[in-house]
Order: structure tokens, then C-alpha cells, then sequence
């Protein structure tokens, strides 16, 4: 591939993928197959989202969390790069404190390596950290939403992000941002995050979509994996979900960039590594599920492939396609600048009904 695919070149085409596809959903329904096996522990149910996105995947795991757990206090940290996603995450949070009072939320732009403990491992930012508590006053959802959508200019000035010495976008300066109701807030002390003191043991860490799948399994292990296994709880189970191809989308890429191969590796791959390279470094608690291969699909209208694909369904499978594959914009624009896309999409959605896409889902728990 010839070009990097930046994050911030990929924002539309990103929330494009999230509303035509029901990944999101399918995920979520697998996290609550694994949430039944949580057994709590005080001071409260601790989950961590290594990404968050838009928070789609959370709110779910939040919602299945409520109905298993109802009574049981939840520690909520996430973090995310993108002031856009902080935003809208927050915002969907006024109906689960409705739902859950009892919960601390918390968000950060930290590194994966740091955001468990929420401290940046840069001892000149760490000085300059901004940290801030936000206390929801009243109990409706209306009231709750109106308060968290002032949080947008703090955002807005908190979540800078800069280019480091390798080009990659980090934060400007680390931020964290804890959000409770004002009447739990005494009941709840013990579990509230503070710059020298948190919790950074989980019960549940979600990683789902964390890094480019061409990336290399060590890189994908040292920069995402090792460090969320390092903040598992005993008992704890760490999720991760990643594309894997083999899939109608991964057809249509091959056909249109035969050399292009986005998905180098799988989980038993960085299973293997993991045994091998980092034993010592591991608990010996550790115990690995075998990966698990999924099906989700890109939503379409009733009647909408066999009475005559429109041209709305065919943007949103071209989309979905090079989303999922990670194929630069500069390479999308070229084969949309000639529309060879347009009939290879069209019989990709004929031959299958439709289009659809593999996930894979790692499981590692501790003992």
C-alpha cells in the first residue's frame, strides 16, 4: 500500500462504516456472553474500552452491565484520541446514569500504555496534566444531557492532539475527565479517580479495533496487547476484536488491488508470540480461548438488492470495504475518479445477497 491511512483522513468514512454496518451490535451481543461470567468483586465492577470510537460498543456493555448487575457499583474508563469521539461518547451517557446511578465514568487521551493508570509516561506533560471532575446535578436524563453537552469547549481545548518525533498523532497534552452524579458522589468516594491514586485493575478490557491490521503481530502486541493485559484484574478477561478478511469485502479489494493484503496476521499468531516471546513478562494465570471468527453485515433496505441496487448502497459497500481493509484515501480517489469501483460492488452485493465482513475475537483471561 502505497500511502499511510491517517485517522483523521478517515473520520467520515468511519462514521459511515459504524451507521451502515451492525458490527457494533454483533460485537456487543458477544461481550455479553462474556460479561455472564464476571463475577465482581468490591469496590465495584471495573471495565476499561482501550478505544472507545463513538461509544456505540460501550453504551451496549454499560446497558447488559445494568441488567446483570443492577446494585453493583461501576468504574467506567476509556480512552480516545479524537476530541469528536470524547464528545459524542459523553453525550450518550445521560440515559445509563438515569439507568446506573452508581457509576464513575471516566475518559482520558492517553497512550494504551498509560491510560490504565491514567498518568502520561512523559514526565513534562504529566506536570501540565489537565483533570477534571464533572458532577451532574439532578436525576433526569434530559437535565443530565444538557449538563454533559457544556463539556464540549473543555473538550475542545483539552483534546489537542500534535505529531510526534515518528509522525504518529498523540495528545498534546494529556487529559482525563471523571463524570459522576452529584448525589452518589459521597457514596462513591472510594472508586473516584484522583491524579496520584486509581484503579487500574479491570475486570473486563475491551480492545476492539485498536490497531491497523497490516501492523505487525509484535507491534500489535507490545503497543496494544501487552499493555492491556497488564491491567487485567485476576478474574479479569481482556476482549479483542480486529478484522480478518476471507469475506465478500476482502473479494472486491482483491479485485480491484490484487496485490493489496490488509490482513497479514490472525489471533493464533499473536497467541503464539505471546507464549513465546513474553512468557516471563505474563501472569501465570494466563489462560488464551481460541480465537473465535464472526459474521456482520452492511445494513440495507428491504427489496433493496433484488428490485435494483441503488446507488446509496453501493457508496455505503464501497465504504465498508475499503474501511475495513484500510486502503488510503489517495487509492479510493483514484478508483473513484474513473468509477471502475462501481460494477465490481455491484456484482460483489449481487452474488452474496448482500455484503458482508469477518471479525475475529481473541479472548485472554486470568485465572
Amino acid at each position: 500500500m502505497t500511502n499511510e491511512v491517517k485517522f483523521f483522513d478517515n473520520r467520515q468514512r468511519y462514521l459511515l462504516f459504524v451507521t451502515t454496518t451492525n458490527e457494533k451490535a454483533v460485537i456487543s451481543e458477544k461481550l455479553s456472553h462474556l460479561i455472564n461470567e464476571i463475577a465482581p468483586s468490591k469496590p465495584a465492577l471495573r471495565i476499561f474500552d482501550a478505544g472507545v470510537g463513538d461509544g456505540a460498543v460501550l453504551m451496549n456493555v454499560l446497558r447488559i452491565c445494568h441488567q446483570k448487575f443492577p446494585t453493583i457499583p461501576l468504574y467506567v474508563s476509556c480512552k480516545d484520541v479524537s476530541m469528536e469521539d470524547a464528545r459524542i461518547t459523553i453525550e450518550k451517557l445521560a440515559d445509563r446514569f438515569v439507568e446506573h446511578p452508581n457509576m464513575v465514568f471516566t475518559i482520558s487521551n492517553l497512550h494504551y500504555s498509560e491510560a490504565g493508570y491514567l498518568r502520561s509516561n512523559n514526565s513534562v506533560k504529566q506536570e501540565k496534566m489537565n483533570w477534571d471532575k464533572f458532577v451532574l446535578k439532578g436525576n433526569s436524563s434530559f437535565g443530565f444531557y444538557e449538563q454533559l453537552r457544556t463539556l464540549g469547549p473543555l473538550l475542545k481545548d483539552n483534546w489537542r492532539v500534535e505529531q510526534n518525533n515518528k509522525g504518529n498523532t498523540t495528545y498534546e497534552l494529556p487529559s482525563v475527565v471523571t463524570i459522576l452524579r452529584e448525589d452518589q458522589e459521597f457514596n462513591l468516594d472510594h472508586i473516584i479517580p484522583e491524579k496520584q491514586n486509581s484503579i487500574n485493575e479491570f475486570d473486563l478490557v475491551i480492545v476492539s479495533q485498536a490497531y491497523r491490521s497490516r501492523a505487525s503481530v509484535d507491534r500489535k502486541i507490545k503497543s496494544v496487547i501487552k499493555p492491556m493485559l497488564d491491567i487485567l484484574a485476576p478474574g479479569g478477561k481482556m476482549v479483542a476484536f480486529h478484522s480478518c478478511g476471507n469475506d465478500p469485502g476482502m473479494k472486491a479489494i482483491n479485485e480491484l488491488w490484487p496485490e493489496e493484503n490488509p490482513f497479514p496476521n490472525k489471533g493464533n499468531e499473536m497467541i503464539e508470540y505471546l507464549k513465546s516471546q513474553t512468557e516471563n513478562d505474563l501472569p501465570k494465570d494466563i489462560h488464551f480461548r481460541k480465537p473465535e471468527v464472526f459474521r456482520y453485515k452492511l445494513r440495507s433496505q428491504p427489496n433493496e438488492i433484488n428490485s435494483g441496487i441503488a446507488t446509496s448502497l453501493v457508496f455505503s459497500a464501497w465504504n465498508a470495504c475499503t474501511y475495513v481493509a484500510q486502503i488510503s484515501d489517495q487509492m479510493v480517489k483514484e478508483k473513484e475518479s474513473d468509477q471502475s469501483y462501481i460494477k465490481c460492488i455491484e456484482k460483489i452485493i449481487r452474488d452474496n445477497d448482500g455484503l458482508w465482513f469477518n471479525d475475529e475475537m481473541l479472548i485472554i483471561e486470568r485465572k
